[in-house]
């Protein structure tokens, strides 16, 4: 009999294959969409998968600034290979052995420093998450005050997606970013630290996980400090946003030319980023196609191209991924 893993596993395959033929099935005219992919601007379709991959370079680059401030001395390729790895890991295991675990798992392994190595992958993540959460409150924002609320294309869209609101997003990006922002500050708050392990110590089994969460406390606490290497993290996160968003800008104008500006994918892609972060399926297949769809009506762009620019997305993402997997085979076999 299959065990409870397994089950979990290929139900979120079959959730992703779902999704993704729900909306096909219901998109108004599904067959022209390959015809529109091989009419695609091919020279703008490889400079998506340059930016995605920059992207990538970008974050492992972000992560050895983090590193660096904490004098944990790793070479810039070495965390390259890490991210690699863990992207790979993120996009092709339905069990979601995240790219994070991943990462710090590598790190701890290479430095011996497990709660270092735990304390900057979760630095990482805030910021960058923070940084996503800031840039769409920022773009639905503008857009609302300057251009107001987009026309869907059609009505009949606008009836199939209509659980997706411009003013909602700047709303919700708005009080997810603030959210962020004050669980970074707690974290790196002493009164956090010593809040925990009031409680640990009188939890049954506290006094057993009381010195791991000492010595995380003690790597998250020592950024309070890193102000320097805090800024610069926070502009490449958001020059990682800009990247990435550039990335979704070329695969919908290489499929219809003028059909979206920068600012409507600044909306787009924090939204996409924070929904990949929730292992649904695998890489987020179906979950990203969805969304892409609905957000696309939201700013009057058309169900279809959210659908097709999602998938192609996917697609960029897979192709990126795979330097993660020579990498981490090569790995195994050095052990």
């Amino acid at each position: 009999m299959p065990s409870r893993t397994t089950i979990l596993n290929l139900l979120k395959i079959v959730v992703g294959l779902g999704l993704l033929y729900f909306l096909y099935s219901r998109l108004e005219n599904p067959a022209a969409l390959w015809q529109q992919t091989l009419a695609a601007d091919r020279w703008m379709l490889l400079l998506a998968l340059l930016s995605h991959a920059l992207a990538v370079a970008l974050s492992a680059s972000k992560w050895w600034l983090l590193l660096r401030a904490q004098q944990i001395p790793v070479p810039l390729p070495r965390l390259l290979a890490f991210q690699w790895m863990g992207i790979f890991f993120d996009n092709f295991f339905p069990a979601q052995v995240g790219g994070d675990v991943m990462r710090g798992y590598n790190l701890a392994r290479d430095t011996h420093r497990t709660a270092d190595a735990a304390a900057s992958v979760l630095i990482d993540r805030f910021t960058g998450l923070t940084a996503f959460m800031v840039a769409a409150a920022f773009s639905s924002t503008t857009i609302l005050l300057t251009g107001g609320l987009p026309v869907p294309a059609s009505s009949e869209e606008l009836a199939f997606l209509r659980f997706v609101d411009l003013r909602l997003i700047a709303i919700g990006s708005s009080l997810v970013a603030l959210a962020l922002l004050t669980a970074l500050a707690l974290l790196l708050s002493r009164r956090t630290k010593v809040l925990v392990e009031r409680i640990l110590t009188r939890l049954p089994l506290g006094n057993r996980a009381l010195p791991v969460w000492q010595k995380l406390a003690a790597a998250i606490n020592a950024y309070r400090h890193a102000y320097p290497a805090m800024l610069v993290a926070g502009l490449v996160s958001l020059l990682i946003v800009v990247v990435t968003s550039v990335t979704i800008w070329l695969l919908a104008n290489a499929l219809a030319p003028g059909s979206i500006n920068f600012v409507q994918v600044l909306v787009i892609n924090p939204i996409i980023a924070f929904l990949a972060v929730i292992p649904l399926s695998p890489g987020g297949l179906g979950v990203r196609q969805v969304a892409f769809a609905a957000l696309f009506v939201t700013v009057g762009a058309g169900a279809e191209l959210g659908f097709l620019v999602g998938l192609l997305q996917q697609v960029i993402t897979y192709l990126v991924s795979l330097p993660g997997l020579i990498l981490w085979v090569r790995g195994q076999s050095q052990k």
